[in-house]
């Protein structure tokens, strides 16, 4: 047998025929008619196309070397809007390599790419377009977040070499991403010039001042409130733990109060029991009313007993009765007395008030003994 040996050329020519014959095959399964007669209608989730739905870069082959991201951008730009273009150069001499992955800005936009760009014919050059499914850009790495596994194995010199690499390995992907969109950008007519771009930074710089002071001014006042409300809760908390401390304080010297009156009340009782303790009082007589009672009995004990109830108001109240039933009573009429030689009227013989009873000033002294309230005059 006969071995022939693979030419990317070749093998770029027979994935573009592979991915012809797969467009082929599918209208043909998709639009073919029906038993009535009827045409089919094309449907793009049973395509193939399906498949790489969740991705919107595309793989463009073939590509002569003079062109330049920005005329890679003009001819793809015919089947949707792009938002980036990927190429690749040597890094040596700066020339591309002839391929590039473009990302459109609508998915759909990449079947038409793969549909009618591939196998095209580009200044000569056959062109292959098929969907890149798992494209990434070289991102910028953290020379400081090397694995560990990866450092114990390094050197100190060599890991300082490691981390040199990693920080101008990110300003070559700076330096070939802002190349890159200055390329787009003259490509689809929206680049700008030294003096716009010193502009737009000058303005960008204002905007930039005029934030900052504002965000200073904001801060600035949302302290001045702050402390203003802070000065505020802690006045009312002082008043709050003023007033606590005089209600405390007047809690305390009322109970002191009370405490030093309930001791001068016992005291009082105490010497009180001693010299106006009364004796049990005498059974009452048969045949004797109040005055039995009260002849009966100590003085001691009438006096104390008219002292509490308030000076003898039950004789008053005896008095006043017996005065009222004999309203009601005819008294038996006695003979006038003898007017007395002289003319003059025999003077009638009267009970003189508190003649048997105590006075209102003595009862006061007693009760103030006893720590009662005085009687009104």
């Amino acid at each position: 047998l006969r071995l022939r040996a693979s030419c990317p050329a070749h093998d770029a020519m027979n994935r573009v025929k592979e991915v012809e014959r797969i467009n082929r095959r599918e209208v043909e399964t998709q639009l073919a008619s029906n038993t009535r007669g009827d045409a089919g209608s094309w449907d793009v989730s049973k395509s193939w196309h399906a498949t790489y739905s969740d991705s919107a870069y595309v793989y463009v082959g073939g590509l002569p070397y003079e062109l330049s991201e920005g005329d890679v951008a003009t001819v793809m730009a015919q089947w949707g809007d792009i938002v980036d273009v990927n190429m690749p150069r040597d890094k040596g001499t700066g020339k591309p390599k002839g391929f590039a992955f473009i990302c459109y800005e609508d998915q759909r936009s990449t079947v038409l790419a793969v549909d009618n760009f591939n196998g095209a014919k580009l200044l000569g050059r056959t062109v292959r377009c098929d969907h890149c499914r798992d494209f990434r850009e070289e991102q910028a790495k953290d020379p400081d977040a090397i694995p560990d596994h990866v450092a114990r194995k390094l050197s100190e010199k060599e890991l300082e070499q490691r981390k040199r690499e990693i920080v101008e390995r990110n300003a070559e992907l700076k330096a070939h991403a802002a190349e890159k969109e200055q390329r787009f950008a003259e490509a689809r007519g929206t680049a700008t010039t030294a003096g716009e771009r010193e502009e737009a930074a000058v303005r960008a710089s204002l905007l930039g001042d005029k934030e900052r002071a504002a965000n200073a001014k904001r801060r600035t006042h949302i302290e001045e409130v702050l402390s203003r409300r802070k000065a505020g809760a802690q006045a009312e908390l002082a008043l709050e733990a003023r007033k606590k401390a005089e209600w405390e304080e007047r809690k305390r010297q009322r109970d002191a109060d009370e405490a030093a009156g309930r001791r001068d009340r016992d005291a009082d009782k105490r010497s009180g029991r001693e010299h106006f303790a009364p004796p049990p009082p005498p059974p009452p007589r048969r045949g004797g009313g109040a005055d039995a009672v009260e002849g009966g009995g100590g003085g001691s004990a009438a006096a104390f007993d008219r002292m509490m109830s308030g000076g003898g108001g039950e004789r008053k109240k005896k008095r006043k009765k017996e005065r009222g039933a004999g309203l009601f009573k005819q008294a038996p009429q006695a003979e006038a007395p003898a007017e007395p030689a002289g003319g003059g009227a025999a003077p009638a013989e009267r009970k003189r008030m508190g003649e048997e009873s105590m006075s209102v000033d003595e009862t006061n002294a007693m009760r103030e003994q006893l720590g009662l309230k005085p009687l009104r005059s």
